[in-house]
């Protein structure tokens, strides 16, 4: 018998099951792509469908969609699928190449030209070899994409493992480009296609052709705005663990958050930067409405993600140096930069420039063992900068230090010409957001403390050595136990160290356990004697 539906109507998908074809799974692919395609909503919704079941008719390695830019004679990648290659990601922002590099591109856009090439072709060329070794495949096959009789781009796809496209290969990719043409359509219907609306499709924030409007109309002089901009920490691992629906949830979960936090304040917009990093505008608002917002918000996002999501902020108030929309970004950028320098989870309104060559990004040690990666990376970064002064050295050690164990703050101090005393050079203090988690950063205020009233601090100096100081540490010397309390931290890891002229003490903070500051005592010990032997550059 005949399968049929329900309603008496032919069952394509049952005549498929049916069916006795080494080709099934193409034909399945493409009846998935079409339905996905006519119910999508938004263009880069009904993109991914087609990469992803691109992807899995042509048991292609990766897919990607390139849209053809006439105007800069310049191919954009739209998006990536499957086994990425260098420096490739899902959703790129700014992936071009030149149309005129490449022959074989050339010609399928300007000719529609369709091609072929693997790593064993006798007559490849040897810039089509090199550019599939760099990328890690082994073959590609590539069609255009037509759009009411032009030509719009391309769909490329490679193979590894032995995969080699042929004819037929082609010919379904070209039925893809076909479904490719219809998305165009639809999207222009939905006055959504590239990027010429003013909505993030993923999450329904503004997106930043919006933000980028606001802020041409806008007289900062007279809005007086706090701009905030953030991102979640390691949201990449969330992919790699959990995959892309995951990511694109949680990144739902923190627009609603973000909207219903600036919904208190008149007149304020939340738009989505790209990829994980967002934007807030504040009308006549202050930094410290700006920590606010950063505190509030994020205790809002860890709620209705029901665990631990951590944010790294950056925020910026017009000033006369800050008289515009784009500058009051890059100032905001460059705060977020610096809360991540220190580790995830905090936020700054920027602070003086230090001397000290600056962590990573990402957080380099896995959580079993810092110490090891501490003293790699410190050397390597010593070596290759070669600090002019002990002083700068130790600040590199101390923010690396930081970073690496997520402390709380950081201080480098050095010793009075009459030995008596100690006085800060230079440091970063913060605050706990007990409910969020959120660190505020601030520059470390000058202060002097006597030596005779920190006997631990004094022999640490005078020897060299090393201590550990905690609130939950019976042996720890009072004093120190009672500045910790006056300083709002839980515990201090504090070195001493010569260069020979000056005496100098490095403290590290936490403000959770000692545990993992005791862990790294010697090895924080021994860089610090290291920073203190590093040649400076004659230059």
């Amino acid at each position: 018998m005949t399968p049929k539906s329900t309603s008496g109507n032919l069952k394509l998908s049952d005549l498929l099951d049916a069916a006795d074809t080494n080709e099934v799974h193409v034909l399945r692919a493409l009846l998935q792509m079409s339905h996905a395609v006519l119910c999508a909503n938004y263009f880069d919704e009904a993109l991914e469908q087609i990469a992803h079941h691109s992807l899995l008719a042509l048991g292609a390695a990766s897919v990607s969609i390139s849209r053809w830019d006439r105007d800069d004679d310049m191919l954009h990648t739209l998006i990536n699928v499957g086994d990425l290659g260098p420096e490739e990601e899902r959703w790129p922002e700014n992936e071009v190449y030149s149309v005129n590099d490449e022959r074989k591109v050339m010609q399928l856009l300007r000719q529609g030209l369709p091609y072929l090439n693997s790593i064993d072709d006798i007559d490849q060329s040897p810039e089509n070899l090199a550019m599939l070794r760099w990328a890690g495949k082994e073959s590609e096959v590539a069609v255009p994409v037509m759009y009411n009789d032009t030509i719009w781009g391309e769909i490329w796809a490679t193979g590894v493992d032995g995969r080699r496209f042929g004819p037929g290969d082609i010919q379904v990719l070209q039925a893809i480009a076909a479904h490719t043409a219809v998305a165009i359509g639809r999207s222009e219907l939905f006055s959504a296609v590239w990027g010429q609306a003013f909505e993030d499709p993923l999450t329904g924030l503004a997106n930043r052709r919006r933000l980028d409007e606001i802020f041409d109309s806008m007289d900062v002089d007279e809005v007086r705005p706090a701009l905030l901009v953030c991102d979640l920490d390691n949201f990449k691992e969330v992919n790699d663990q959990h995959g892309h629906p995951a990511g694109d949830a949680l990144l739902r979960i923190v627009a609603h958050a973000l909207d219903g936090t600036a919904a208190t304040t008149a007149g304020s917009l939340v738009a989505r930067m790209g990829g994980d990093e967002f934007c807030i505008v504040l009308p006549r608002s202050t930094l410290a409405d700006a920590e606010r917002f950063a505190v509030d918000a994020t205790r809002a996002i860890i709620e209705e993600a029901s665990q631990h999501v951590s944010l790294s902020w950056g925020a910026a108030i017009s000033e006369s140096a800050i008289a515009t929309g784009p500058a009051l970004v890059a100032a905001a950028d460059a705060a977020l930069l610096q809360s991540k320098r220190l580790g995830p989870g905090r936020f700054s309104v920027g602070i003086a420039d230090q001397d000290a060559v600056p962590p990573p990004e990402h957080r380099r040690r896995g959580a079993d063992q810092p110490a090891p990666d501490i003293v790699a990376r410190v050397v390597e970064v010593l070596d290759a900068h070669r600090p002019k002064t002990a002083a700068t050295a130790l600040q590199t050690l101390a923010v690396h230090v930081c970073h690496a164990v997520n402390a709380a703050a950081w201080s480098v101090s050095v010793m009075t010409e009459d030995g008596e005393a100690v006085r800060s050079l230079r440091g970063i203090d913060s605050s706990r957001d007990g409910a969020s988690g959120l660190r505020v950063l601030a520059e470390s205020e000058d202060e002097t403390y006597r030596l005779a009233d920190y006997p631990a601090t004094a022999e640490a100096i005078a020897t060299g050595g090393a201590f550990v100081a905690a609130v939950d540490l019976p042996d720890s010397d009072p004093n120190e136990v009672e500045l910790l309390e006056k300083l709002g931290y839980f515990a201090v890891l504090a070195v001493g160290v010569t260069d020979g002229s000056d005496r100098f003490l490095v403290e590290i903070y936490s403000d959770t356990a000692h545990t993992e500051l005791a862990a790294i005592r010697p090895h924080v010990r021994v860089l610090a004697h290291y920073c203190c032997t590093v040649v400076p550059d004659p230059s």
